[in-house]
């Protein structure tokens, strides 16, 4: 006990040098700059998904206005009704609605980008504070073991680097659900337009919505594909729902001839069965989506907690060195 005594007497009643000080403050405030970084990632990430959507809502709305001016079904569709100019000033305010809203999308994506950038170059001036806070903790831990006192520093930092580990690979895995999330969004979007050209289409239809009806079932079809590359890439999420749910799409597009040339009421009602059936197979899986993505959170909230117990921990040996 004297021996440790005359120890900190050597470094000063204070316990804590100077130096120790500064490479504290470098290392909180790098950490609290990942911390935002990471969050505002996840902003930026959800935000560019969004950009997505609105490209190809806006690339709609302008081939839509481009088929109404140049020919195709809904012209002659339109001009037989009677019904073109109010139409295509229909379709010219949804495009001009869908520009508007990517725009600023756009905008809000380039101000994130740039506080990224200086997130970013912060960071990269205090990269590896964390390496210098830990080596001069460890000298001072080593010093203590030289003179015969063991501070327990060295198994503390393993356990911390080990939940700072666990805690990355949630977090890429978090990541990795929320893009199949999206695509999952993006192909139910598209099938809910489906279904409702679809309960148009059985109710009070025409050659036109069965027309829009299989267009967008197609373009659900071509969606599916991104989300499968997701699932690929998410690992551990079970494809069973959407295997299932483009078999329905595909038995929606079987009808097609049928559906758009001779339609009839029982048609309609078999398409729309497919459509509703894959949009519920898609919910299912969206579902399990959702719980397995709050599973994941309650791993992190439960990995924090022990972290912020170990890193109090820390704190107090740190003020015994």
């Amino acid at each position: 006990m004297m021996e440790k005594m005359r120890f900190f007497d050597q470094k000063g009643v204070s316990g804590m040098d100077e130096r120790l000080r500064t490479l504290q403050a470098e290392m909180e405030e790098e950490r609290a700059l990942r911390r935002k970084r990471t969050s505002l990632e996840v902003e930026y990430r959800s935000l560019c998904h969004y950009e997505k959507e609105l490209a190809v809502l806006w690339q709609k709305e302008q081939q839509d206005v481009e088929q109404m001016e140049q020919g195709g079904l809904r012209h002659l569709f339109t001009k037989v009704s009677g019904k073109y100019e109010e139409a295509l000033t229909q379709e010219k305010a949804e495009a001009a609605q869908a520009e508007t809203k990517y725009q600023a999308v756009r905008q809000e994506i380039a101000q994130m980008e740039d506080t990224l950038r200086q997130l970013d170059q912060r960071i990269g001036e205090l990269s590896g504070s964390q390496a210098r806070y830990d080596a001069h903790i460890l000298q001072r831990a080593e010093e203590l073991e030289a003179a015969g006192i063991d501070s327990g520093m060295k198994d503390l930092q393993a356990q911390i680097r080990s939940l700072e580990e666990k805690e990355r690979a949630l977090l890429d895995r978090r990541n990795r659900i929320s893009d199949v999330r999206w695509e999952v969004r993006n192909v139910l979007g598209i099938l809910e337009d489906a279904a409702g050209y679809g309960r148009w289409d059985a109710g009070r239809g025409s050659l036109l919505s069965s027309y829009l009806k299989q267009e967008r079932v197609q373009k659900a079809k071509e969606a599916m594909m991104g989300l499968q590359e997701a699932v690929k890439r998410a690992k551990d999420v079970e494809d069973r729902q959407i295997s299932a749910a483009q078999e329905h799409l595909q038995e929606a597009r079987r009808y097609k001839g049928w559906d758009i040339f001779l339609d009839n009421i029982f048609i309609d009602w078999s398409v729309q069965d497919e459509i509703e059936m894959a949009l519920a197979r898609l919910h299912n899986f969206n579902g399990a989506l959702e719980e397995k993505e709050q599973t994941i959170l309650g791993e992190l909230q439960c990995v924090r907690a022990e972290q912020e117990n170990l890193q109090n921990q820390w704190k107090d040996r740190v003020g015994q060195l």
